[in-house]
């Protein structure tokens, strides 16, 4: 059952993103988060980076940071010129199964190869170079394909 990992569900800045090793340890984490609805998943050992892809339309963005995981790992990204092939892949069939044309993947990079441990519906892409014109652009396209009422 364990190592899991423990993250809250409302994914915003300084919330709950904690390796768990035992049951004490998920009950130590009680005291500060017991109210923070959260999900837990297997712990999947990556490469120290988390890999955050987005997607608008036909557009693809990504970028590298430091796990959380890590004690005083920096904050700043690092984007992904080119998402590999794979990974285009992965987002294409995600955006399918789920019939979305605007969101978020966080792939883990593990021994197994990547894998998928987020999908955000409506991922925020703050500080990502040209992502707020590829929106603009989406949100047009779709305006234009509904009739006036």
């Amino acid at each position: 059952m364990f190592p899991l990992i423990v993250k809250s569900r409302h994914s915003r800045r300084g919330d709950l993103v904690a390796r768990v090793d035992s049951a004490a340890e998920l009950a130590a984490l009680l005291p500060e988060w017991g109210d923070e609805p959260v999900v837990v998943q297997e712990f999947l050992p990556g490469d120290g980076w988390d890999i955050k892809l987005w997607v608008t339309g036909d557009r693809v963005f990504g970028a590298r940071r430091r796990t959380p995981l890590e004690a005083g790992a920096s904050r700043e990204s690092h984007p992904i010129e080119e998402p590999p092939a794979e990974w285009v892949r992965i987002l294409e069939r995600i955006g399918s199964v789920f019939d979305l044309s605007l969101f978020g993947v966080d792939p883990l990079l593990t021994e197994r190869g990547p894998m998928v441990v987020d999908v955000n519906a409506f991922p925020g892409f703050r500080g990502v170079p040209g992502a707020s014109e590829a929106l603009v652009a989406l949100v047009e396209r779709a305006a234009v394909r509904v009739p006036a009422a």
